[in-house]
Formats: structure tokens, sequence, C-alpha cells
């Protein structure tokens, strides 16, 4: 039975939907720094412009051809997300800055990264209330981020390396590894002299 509060509900939600997709044309037209040709899908939520007076403008930077598919979120309202030229991430993924992905990166479907995370340390207060710890995260360039990893704050992943599927990264990954498991941890690395990976 249709009422007079879901009519009104239902025209609430147009509302909403329509001011949600002009911001995000605004933001796609003067708040993100593009190097040509780059791409983003039209079901990406780009949040980039701040929701209060006092948060600070950080920047989302795409090189040269780098890519965001669908569904996917950036927020840079803590810290700018910079993305690498011919870097690309996944269907579905979610990037909370601030974080660097250099050049020639694959991030797969469904990846979480995030450069921050609430704080939990007073427990006579709301976790709302006590802020976030904000620290970069850092990934190198030619490295494949498999589907469904989650790489937290302030981890660093060394160039050439890889992550295997469905990781959690809590520390830094050296240089041409491959890393894998909750958390994640080095099974191989490179061996230069042999020209091949190794078990580690």
């Amino acid at each position: 039975m249709v009422t007079l509060r879901s009519i009104l509900g239902l025209m609430r939600d147009l509302v909403k939907t329509l001011y949600l997709y002009s911001l995000q044309i605004r933001t796609r037209l003067f708040y993100i720094e593009r190097e040509w040709p780059s791409s983003i899908s039209y079901s990406a939520v780009l949040d980039v412009i701040p929701r209060r007076s006092n948060q600070k403008l950080n920047k989302l930077l795409m090189r040269r051809k780098s890519n965001i598919e669908k569904w996917c979120v950036v927020n840079t309202w803590h810290g700018s997300v910079i993305l690498g030229e011919n870097s690309g991430i996944g269907i579905g993924s979610i990037v909370l800055g601030p974080v660097t992905i250099g050049d020639n990166c694959s991030i797969s479907q469904n990846c979480f990264i995030s450069g921050q995370s609430h704080r939990y340390d007073n427990i006579s207060k709301n976790l709302s209330e006590q802020g976030l710890d904000v620290k970069e995260v850092v990934i190198e360039e030619h490295v494949w981020v498999g589907s469904n990893c989650v790489i937290l704050r302030g981890v660093r992943i060394g160039k050439n390396s890889v992550i295997g599927a469905g990781s959690v990264v809590a520390k830094d990954i050296p240089p041409f590894s491959v890393a894998v498991g909750n958390p994640a941890r080095t099974i191989k690395r490179y061996n230069f002299e042999r020209g091949q990976w190794q078990q580690v």
C-alpha cells in the first residue's frame, strides 16, 4: 500500500541521488588532477570535496593511462591519493588516502587500501570521537595486488612484488617479493643471480 510517508521517502531518496550525481560531475570537472589519457568509470564514487569547512582539500592525481574501474570508492578527505602511470584500481575496490600507487601497478577487484584507521585507546569514549591514526600507504612500481586484499595504514610494498589474493598486509613487504596470507608474509624472493623466484 502506497502511503504519504513512502512517497516522501522516495522523493527524499531521489533528491539525494541527484545531489550526489551532481557532486560527482563537479568533482570530475574541477577537483581531480588528470593526465591524458586516464579513465574513471561513471559508477565510481570520488569523495574528494571536503564535507566540512575545517577539512583540508587533498588531491586525487591520476597519471597517464591510469584507470579507476566500476564501483570503486576513492576518498581523499584525510590524505591525497596518487595513481601512477599505467596503473589501475580494480572493480569494487576502496582506497582511502593518503595512498600513493606507483607506475604499472595492478590493484585487483574488491581490495581495501587505507592510509587511516580509527583510534580506540580511550575506552571511555565512543570510537567515532577518538579521531584517526593517519599514515601513508606506499605501493611502489610494478606491484600486483590480488583480489580481496586488505592493505593497512603505514604499509610500504616494495617494487616488483606480488600480493596473493585475500591477503591482509599489516607490515612492509620488501621489493621483489611474493607475500600471501593473513597476516601477509613473504614466501618467495627473486634471486637475480639465478634469474628465478625462490622460496624463503
